[in-house]
């Protein structure tokens, strides 16, 4: 992200600082290191000070790193202090009360309750939405840093189809897939935006482990090694016939891609066969609607509809045998794997140019018997276009 034109970067702030102007929200601080990342170009310890005129870096470590990376004009960024400093700043530039924001959904505890001590004469409002609704629509570099983590994905993928074998633990085939995302470029971890999200790499699940699903995501979720993570691969031995599902995400340069394949070693059990051949004319179907203009909850209802219609109605969106279809089939990916708009029953966001989402389907017709298809997309001015690039079909090992 440090490569972004300065100019193109500054336009970020630019746009919030109009926000902030509009909502009457005389200055935002920013502590969340995706936040600062992507309004100021740097992860490192610091704190993004913005009012509607004015924008500032606190850095309180690594300064000199944060001069190498960041996009703001060294003017702009300070070194040291502490959050007293943010108050003789905001005094400098006339701000002595008002509306403050915080990212309250995530701010920790004693962080907030540090600035509600410190700024007394400002009431603390939640700016989360805000940040969240802006970062909707992605630019050229979100873009392109998003089809890079795509390709990376692609070669998990590769991998599993050269490594996968009768006896193998799910543990050993996601070990093989994140080693070749690693090698790819992805930056080793992913960001989900929820208070006490835990998960390995992500999931890897065969036979009756892709309808054991933990309590933290409404989506396949594996079992994990332990109860301390229970999600994710296990020690289970894949074997003939078994149904595999890979979910593993991948992140280049602050963005994420998602992507979901089935898996079968052998030959697919012909339910599993049907529902991945309706799962996929369903997907076939939805990139066909999809573009500007289209309600979220229209879409959901969309996708039903097709279901309905290829008599896939009791399979399609439910999981672990659960009567009721689960309320959403995609959401925004950017510099979180998840991020708005929810693709939900309930979601009335109306899709726009630059809105990278991923199409999210699954079916079930009893344990093991499970279909995963997932793919990252942009809603362009034309309708989609897939960036994912592996190959969309039902792959049989």
């Amino acid at each position: 992200m440090q490569n972004m034109p300065r100019n193109h970067a500054l336009a970020r702030i630019g746009r919030l600082q109009r926000e902030m102007a509009e909502a009457d929200i005389g200055v935002i601080f920013l502590t969340y290191s995706r936040s600062t990342l992507y309004y100021a170009g740097t992860t490192q310890p610091a704190i993004c000070v913005i009012t509607p005129e004015y924008h500032h870096l606190f850095v309180l470590r690594a300064y000199d790193t944060v001069l190498e990376e960041s996009w703001l004009e060294r003017a702009h960024i300070s070194s040291g202090g502490d959050i007293t400093d943010l108050k003789a700043k905001l005094n400098r530039w006339a701000i002595k009360k008002g509306r403050l924001g915080l990212e309250l959904d995530i701010v920790p505890a004693l962080q907030y309750l540090k600035f509600s001590r410190t700024f007394p004469e400002f009431d603390i409002i939640d700016i989360s939405k805000v940040l969240l609704e802006q970062r909707k629509i992605k630019d050229s570099s979100e873009i392109e840093a998003t089809k890079k983590a795509c390709q990376i994905l692609h070669q998990g993928h590769l991998r599993v189809m050269n490594t996968l074998t009768e006896g193998m633990t799910e543990l050993e085939l996601s070990s093989e897939i994140e080693d070749a995302h690693r090698r790819a470029g992805h930056e080793g971890l992913y960001f989900m935006r929820q208070f006490d999200f835990f998960m390995g790499r992500g999931p890897v699940a065969s036979g009756e482990n892709l309808s054991r699903i933990a309590g933290k995501i409404m989506s396949i979720t594996g079992v994990g090694l332990s109860p301390s993570i229970p999600m994710g691969a296990s020690r289970r031995a894949i074997q003939q016939g078994d149904m595999i599902i890979a979910d593993i995400p991948t992140h280049h340069k602050g963005y994420h891609a998602d992507q979901s394949r089935t898996y079968v070693l052998g030959k697919p059990p012909e339910t599993c066969k049907k529902m991945y051949n309706a799962m996929k004319e369903i997907a076939d179907r939805m990139l066909d609607a999809m573009g500007p203009g289209l309600r979220c909850d229209a879409l959901y209802k969309n996708a039903l509809a097709f279901s309905d219609a290829l008599g896939m109605g009791p399979y399609f969106m439910r999981i672990d045998g659960d009567s009721k279809s689960i309320p959403f089939i995609g959401h925004g990916v950017g510099i979180e794997l998840n991020e708005p708009p929810l693709l939900g029953s309930n979601t009335q966001d109306v899709l726009e140019e630059g809105m990278v989402l991923a199409l999210e389907l699954e079916m079930c017709a009893a344990p093991g018997e499970v279909v995963k298809l997932e793919d990252t997309l942009v809603v362009t001015s034309k309708g989609v276009e897939l960036l994912t690039i592996t190959p969309r079909h039902l792959h049989q090992i």
